[in-house]
């Protein structure tokens, strides 16, 4: 189908049915963290008219979900007493809108939301589609999303940038973190039983794990350094597995979460425990690394 191109002036006229279809999209990289939101609007024979992105420096997916269908609304593209087709790949939207899930957080969005329908007295229906199912208006807007989020890394030249956070309000945030090393027999009984040759593999692990928290700002390149005021590594091992799960709990006073100190205490850990055990188990694996938990900050608590 041709593509179409109107100016506002010019849709307006051409959509006697002022009815319209809106694929919207928001995304963070990672999440929470810098995000992106787009939208797409349609004529009702599903030609593209006009389009829109932006970006937020610190949010969250469901943020950037929500401010995509808002800023869609408020486009002038899209006159009162309109129909609409909202799609969107938003669960959490499209349930919310059509089976009355209970909103829970970013309240003053869907306040923001209801009020331009109301406003602009719109007619909505709500359609869920997959996401990257090959939907033309759905893989734009995803497309759109994204690059945004991925912008907000970048100064205005192109550059990797680190984000700004000297607006953020400072408060108490914690991130828990594991992850799972699982190795030979002998390897585990060397740990169980403190007969490595390189010494105690727990203890030395736990202390690299602290330190390598406290030093993540050196090893990631955007990470802010953080005043931590509290690191915990802790090991649990499982004899039907040979294996050892690392757990890190990170804690602190800032603007900026602790989720890249607490995994990178955790895999640190992990490596740590390969090189004291290396000699005996070249094959030992790593795996399983990922965020457990995480709370404070302007996105909430996260439970994985």
């Amino acid at each position: 189908m041709e593509e179409k191109q109107f100016s506002i002036e010019d849709f307006v006229q051409y959509s006697d049915s002022k009815k319209f279809i809106i694929y919207t999209d928001g995304s963070c990289i990672p999440n929470p963290g810098p995000g992106g939101w787009a939208y797409e609007i349609r004529d009702q024979d599903e030609n593209k008219i006009i389009d829109s992105s932006g970006a937020d420096k610190n949010t969250t997916n469901n943020r950037m979900e929500l401010t995509a269908v808002i800023k869609a609304f408020e486009d002038d593209v899209i006159p009162i007493n309109s129909n609409v087709v909202i799609k969107s790949d938003s669960q959490l939207i499209i349930n919310t809108m059509t089976k009355n899930w209970k909103k829970k957080e970013n309240i003053e969005l869907w306040d923001q939301l209801s009020n331009i329908i109301i406003k602009k007295n719109l007619k909505c229906d709500w359609e869920w589609v997959k996401a990257h199912a090959g939907i033309e208006g759905n893989e734009n807007v995803d497309k759109k999303a994204n690059a945004q989020a991925r912008m907000t890394h970048l100064s205005s030249n192109g550059d990797v940038n680190m984000v700004d956070v000297s607006d953020k309000k400072k408060t108490i945030r914690i991130a828990k973190a594991t992850s799972k090393v699982i190795m030979s027999e002998e390897a585990f009984h060397m740990v169980q039983n403190n007969n490595s040759k390189k010494g105690n593999v727990t203890a030395t692990a736990r202390i690299a794990g602290i330190q390598a928290a406290k030093k993540t700002h050196e090893l990631i390149p955007l990470c802010h350094q953080i005043n931590l005021t509290k690191v915990e590594i802790d090991f649990e091992l499982d004899v039907s597995l040979n294996s050892i799960s690392i757990f890190s709990e990170v804690k602190c006073n800032s603007s900026t979460g602790v989720e890249m100190e607490a995994l990178t205490a955790v895999s640190v850990a992990s490596l740590t425990i390969y090189d004291m055990l290396k000699s005996v188990d070249k094959k030992i694996l790593i795996n399983e690394i990922h965020l457990i938990s995480k709370s404070g900050g302007k996105s909430g608590d996260f439970k994985f």
